[in-house]
């Protein structure tokens, strides 16, 4: 099966016209890559029922017709080729997406909701995440990291929320939510941010927090998230539905190739784990008087040390 850029490297290689080739044979849709001379590379769906109306983009076109013979077409092409690699990566997910439980009918609908979950990193800074934007994702890809190694593939990244906008970084089927903090060596308080991040309602919760030294490239036990996430990469691509479902969360961070995220560096100084049940301190919104919305506090690391699970992390 080829992936997406090998559909435009030969479609690029064979002429100088806009030319279509069907991303495989076994896929259910009519579903092209599709090329446009010098350097436009797009995707085309085809399909009986009229697409909805695009939401249109800076970076990608969005169109829809209808041919002679009443089909119509939805097409995404790129039109910012700094951007290929992100548009490679949509592409991509849109093929995983649409390859089991989406109808023709269906399709054009599901084709845009992928494109809106990449929008922000298609639209949006370019410039690379900040230093601890950095360091929360490292936290939450070494929880993942664990979880695969006791978990099928797919669910495991399944189980990855935060990037989707749940209140808890996690959620395992078995209903056990955890939620990821990281802090400098030697920080005695953390900062919950919202009623709801320590709120699992009546499911079991675990706070798992990561204790991370700022270190250069060269330091011994040195991790940034490009390697990370480079590694995780390797590990899911014998199950191609869990590592589109990974690099879509990635996308929901805006996560992309800078050199920012391959410099940034930080040691793993230390790991603790609490359990978040009755008596943990934190504020729900069941303790906050009507007319509060939100709040963001520090929670101080002594006063949670009696929830500590004392086997740590597995």
């Amino acid at each position: 099966m080829a992936t997406i850029d090998a559909l435009w490297d030969d479609l690029r290689n064979i002429g100088q016209t806009k030319l279509h080739r069907r991303v495989d044979d076994h896929h259910p849709l009519d579903l092209y890559a599709e090329f446009e001379p010098p350097a436009y590379p797009g995707l085309v769906l085809f399909c009986p029922a009229r697409p909805p109306e695009p939401r249109q983009m800076k970076t990608i076109a969005i169109e829809r017709g209808q041919r002679p013979d009443g089909l119509w077409w939805l097409r995404l092409s790129l039109q910012e080729p700094s951007l290929h690699t992100v548009f490679a990566g949509l592409s991509q997910d849109i093929i995983a997406f649409t390859r089991s439980g989406v109808s023709a009918e269906a399709a054009p609908a599901a084709i845009l909701g992928r494109v809106e979950r990449w929008r922000a990193l298609l639209e949006g800074d370019r410039g690379g995440l900040s230093a601890s934007e950095l360091r929360g994702l490292i936290g939450e890809l070494l929880v993942l990291q664990s979880l695969l190694d006791r978990h099928p593939l797919v669910e495991a990244v399944s189980s990855w929320n935060g990037p989707l906008g749940s209140p808890q970084d996690f959620m395992l089927p078995d209903g056990l939510r955890i939620e990821v903090k990281t802090t400098q060596p030697d920080a005695d308080t953390f900062r919950v941010n919202g009623l709801g991040q320590l709120d699992p309602g009546a499911d079991p919760m675990e706070l798992r927090m990561f204790r991370l030294a700022d270190a250069s490239l060269e330091t011994e036990g040195a991790m940034t998230a490009a390697a990370i996430i480079d590694s995780l990469r390797g590990q899911l691509e014998s199950e191609p539905l869990a590592l589109n479902e990974f690099n879509s969360r990635l996308a929901a961070i805006r996560w992309h190739d800078h050199p920012r995220h391959r410099e940034y560096a930080v040691r793993l100084a230390g790991v603790h784990c609490y359990r978040v049940v009755e008596g943990f301190p934190r504020i729900v919104a069941a303790d906050v008087p009507v007319g509060i919305d939100d709040v963001s506090y520090l929670v101080e690391l002594s006063a949670a040390s009696d929830f500590e699970m004392t086997g740590g992390i597995e």
